[in-house]
């Protein structure tokens, strides 16, 4: 088995959990970790594994003799440290959203596919259980053409939101920073769009919004975001076609709900066909992203669809800001399991 040496870029909360996933994964040695600001979880961790911290990022990305590196910084800084990576000969695992404008993002693909180094990108929502199932269960039509379908991902104020959580000119607020995840997920599960409109509540400006998106396929799709949830983080998905109704909602103990017709048998969403169930997605994603780095196959999310995510978080934002349908150029989605 070969052992990829990885470098992490980022010392808050996504990088915590990136870093507890790389530790248990025997095919992956973190060199070092690279952040201005560390939070005591990730200080932790890097001193019980011997693990250097610096705020350096040339030390990191040129003098740790690394294969590959991990970002997970704020939004704004992915395009140049993406960059940064690829000139130095390194793979890529980016955090989502891959950049924070359409124009970066397809800049950081064509510069790690010039300079020859894979990027992946950190859509993690396609390795949640419930989600990964339904999604399945739509593909091998087992409720038939799916009709409509909706997503709500709420929290409190993310923490650092009066830092750049808080400034929409650098995280996206709610639209790019949450909603990205559903605008990946129903893609991938629905295929491209073709016109979408969202709005945001003037109330709480880039805090709360709701999306709806037009799919070339004929089904509809509507997102809800909230940063104003007192109860905290939760999501809920559902997918309804001629053949039944697929649900999730994390606040219920029930993990996937399938509802079909009176009468009617009801879809088998609960098969697992060995690309769905992963017990821990960060872990999940992660290991797909090494195994394609050691020259396994591709992931589950391509970096052509993290563009294809921020572009449509941008064109959400326009529409919003516009008060006015946007219509989108989406391409033809790749079926990856």
């Amino acid at each position: 088995m070969t052992t990829l040496r990885i470098g992490l870029l980022g010392g808050g909360g996504m990088a915590s959990t990136h870093l507890r996933s790389l530790l248990r994964m025997p095919d992956a040695q973190v060199m070092g970790v690279s952040a201005p600001l560390v939070d005591p979880a990730v200080s932790d961790l890097c001193a019980r594994a011997g693990i250097p911290v610096k705020d350096d990022r040339s030390w990191l990305l040129t003098g740790c003799d690394l294969d590959a590196v991990v970002i997970a910084t704020p939004t704004d800084s992915h395009a140049e440290l993406i960059a940064q990576a690829a000139e130095a000969g390194l793979d890529v695992f980016c955090e989502k959203p891959l950049a924070r404008t359409t124009a970066e993002a397809r800049a950081a693909v064509e510069g790690c596919r010039q300079a020859g180094v894979k990027l992946a990108v950190g859509h993690v929502v396609r390795y949640f259980a419930a989600y990964s199932r339904i999604r399945h269960a739509v593909v091998q039509g087992e409720i038939g053409p799916p009709g409509l379908a909706t997503c709500r991902r709420v929290s409190g104020p993310p923490s650092g939101a009066r830092e750049w959580y808080g400034d929409p000119q650098r995280s996206g607020g709610v639209i790019m920073d949450m909603g990205v995840h559903d605008l990946d997920w129903l893609r991938w599960c629905l295929g491209p769009v073709t016109r979408l409109s969202a709005i945001q509540s003037p109330l709480a400006p880039g805090s709360v919004a709701m999306i709806t998106l037009r799919h070339a396929g004929g089904a509809l799709s509507h997102v809800q975001l909230s940063w104003m949830d007192p109860k905290g983080f939760a999501t809920a998905v559902e997918v309804s076609g001629p053949g039944g109704l697929l649900r999730h909602d994390s606040r219920d103990s029930q993990a996937l709900q399938v509802d079909g017709w009176p009468g009617a048998a009801a879809p088998d969403a609960g098969r697992d066909d060995g690309t769905v169930g992963d017990d821990d997605p960060y872990l999940a994603e992660l290991t797909d992203a090494v195994a394609w780095w050691s020259g396994g196959p591709p992931p589950r999310c391509r970096a052509e669809d993290g563009v294809a995510a921020v572009a449509l978080a941008e064109a959400a934002l326009r529409s919003a800001l516009l008060r006015e349908p946007v219509e989108f150029d989406d391409e033809p989605v790749e079926d990856v399991a």
